[in-house]
């Protein structure tokens, strides 16, 4: 019998930021799947983003970074109260 997969309590979303110096922006385009100025659902989203902002950078001193998080599931809160 096949069974439903569980709800996740924490889910990964990608960060993409640009650091010029101390200064810290969220930067990257928006995706399909909107989540907010340098969010992504996947690494690899966050990585070609990453790619592309580079690409429009003329500056020596950018960094742009990718941090993983893990965040809270909605959903899996929802499920445990119904």
């Amino acid at each position: 019998m096949t069974q439903p997969l569980d709800i996740p309590e924490f889910v990964k979303v990608y960060f993409l930021v640009k650091q010029d110096g101390m200064s810290f922006t969220p930067t990257g385009y928006t995706s399909g799947n909107y989540l907010g100025t340098g969010f992504y659902l996947t690494r690899v989203e966050a990585e070609h983003n990453r790619t592309m902002e580079y690409l429009k950078e003329t500056g020596s001193q950018t960094h742009i970074h990718i941090f993983e998080l893990d965040v809270p599931n909605p959903a899996y809160k929802h499920e445990k109260t119904t």
